[in-house]
């Protein structure tokens, strides 16, 4: 523990213990949103409105707020942190120190061409260390864990496992290239990996001399034939981590069941079909408020209680973006709108040597379905299921089929069901 930061590994290992209590002792739903309640109005009466862009909301009631999104945020970034620094401050620290005085800078990766800042005082990146360790790993205190995270985008938010002394973090910049950092992997010799599901899969597929005791998933949609080959390879089982430029959403439980974090954040939610979309608010965070904060995302929720007795809501899937929705022209003027989920079930379903493919819309009646070359005999039985999937739910777009190298993406994210952006039916 040389070197860790006295105050680091202070503010950790209480939010570590924090974190810990919480899980022993909220063990019911009840109890669970009694909690919640009441740290949340705590929240909306004493530090939301320390912002401007919620000074003049005198309510706990997180109803009377405005839903946020990514485009209200970047385009007034200074009305909804405590400090008023501008986005244009932000983006310049960004290519230096990624420091604006007391205050880190960060920002997503842009994989839906609109990337977004976040701004985090050093007290709220041990916060969010310690909390995400007691989730996923609760034995931190007696073990000894060499953490791998390859990401496409580094992060202060990371720099502060270092910093508290309990870890040893190396950073994998996935920017820089897969192939390059494959056998660095290998010789830091980690036994925690966290990782794009896309970057696990080459590691399972590397001739590596890798055996770590956990495997974690995020920043992707983790594939069902993904897991399975993953898991395969390292003999345990891969455990997801829901996580966005936004903040903490979840942790998958030692059982393997991803968890939403409603000890930190509460969750409303938007129909989308079968799945849902949430709006966020963080009441832990202090420095920029994230209040009714529109997510991306699609996900299906559990109806059943998870086998760790966990009250915190279950995640069956994190199904995809909304923005990757298809939006096809129907009969008339009516709209057709497929989710990413359906879509990936319908091609993986055509044929079991199916793993790797991408499904793009590129107009409102134009879809295109690539495989790869060694899958050119799987592409009429594919294109026919995607065919039967549009014609059930009213469509039938034109739909280019073909065969093309899909190699893994270079500092984003794999995306296989992807809407180009701008269209409309």
């Amino acid at each position: 523990m040389s070197g860790a930061s006295p105050m680091a590994l202070a503010l950790t290992l209480s939010a570590f213990w924090r974190a810990s209590a919480r899980a022993k002792r909220l063990r019911t739903r009840d109890q669970l949103l009694k909690w919640q309640s009441a740290r949340l109005e705590r929240f909306l009466r004493n530090t939301a409105p320390k912002v401007a862009a919620f000074s003049g909301i005198a309510s706990h009631r997180l109803t009377d707020y405005p839903v946020m999104d990514k485009d209200a945020l970047m385009s007034g970034f200074h009305r909804y942190n405590v400090p008023g620094i501008t986005a244009d401050a932000g983006w310049q620290a960004l290519e230096t120190s990624h420091r604006i005085g007391h205050y880190s800078v960060g920002a997503s990766t842009g994989t839906s061409g609109n990337r977004g800042l976040y701004l985090v005082s050093d007290a709220e990146r041990y916060l969010w260390l310690g909390t995400l360790l007691a989730k996923a790993l609760p034995d931190m205190l007696s073990a000894r864990y060499r953490v791998a995270l390859m990401l496409p985008r580094s992060s202060r938010l990371y720099d502060a496992a270092n910093e508290s002394g309990r870890l040893a973090l190396k950073f994998f910049d996935l920017a820089d290239g897969l192939d390059i950092q494959l056998p660095a992997v290998a010789n830091f010799r980690p036994n925690v990996i966290v990782a794009p599901p896309h970057a696990l899969l080459a590691l399972a597929r590397a001739d590596l001399a890798l055996a770590p005791q956990h495997v974690f998933s995020g920043a992707e949609v983790l594939d069902p034939a993904d897991r399975g080959e993953i898991e395969a390879r390292f003999g345990l089982g891969v455990r997801e981590i829901y996580m966005a430029t936004e903040g903490l959403f979840g942790a998958a439980c030692t059982h393997g069941r991803l968890h939403l974090c409603e000890d930190c954040v509460a969750f409303e939610w938007e129909p989308s079909g079968d799945l849902s979309a949430p709006l966020v608010t963080d009441f832990t965070r202090r420095t920029q408020m994230m209040v009714r904060y529109r997510m991306n995302d699609l996900l299906k929720l559990s109806e059943e209680p998870c086998a760790c007795g966990s009250p915190l809501q279950a995640v069956t899937a994190v199904a995809g973006r909304q923005d990757d929705t298809f939006q096809l022209k129907g009969e008339g003027s009516q709209a057709v709108r497929i989710t990413p989920d359906v879509i990936r079930n319908a091609v993986v379903s055509a044929s079991r040597l199916i793993k790797d493919f991408r499904v793009v819309q590129s107009g409102p009646d134009a879809v295109s379905l690539i495989l790869p070359p060694q899958l050119a005999a799987e592409l009429p039985a594919a294109e026919r299921a995607l065919q039967d999937l549009f014609a059930r739910h009213g469509a039938r777009p034109q739909i280019n089929a073909g065969t093309a190298p899909l190699l893994p993406p270079q500092g984003g994210k794999l995306r296989r069901v992807i809407r180009s952006p701008g269209i409309a039916p």
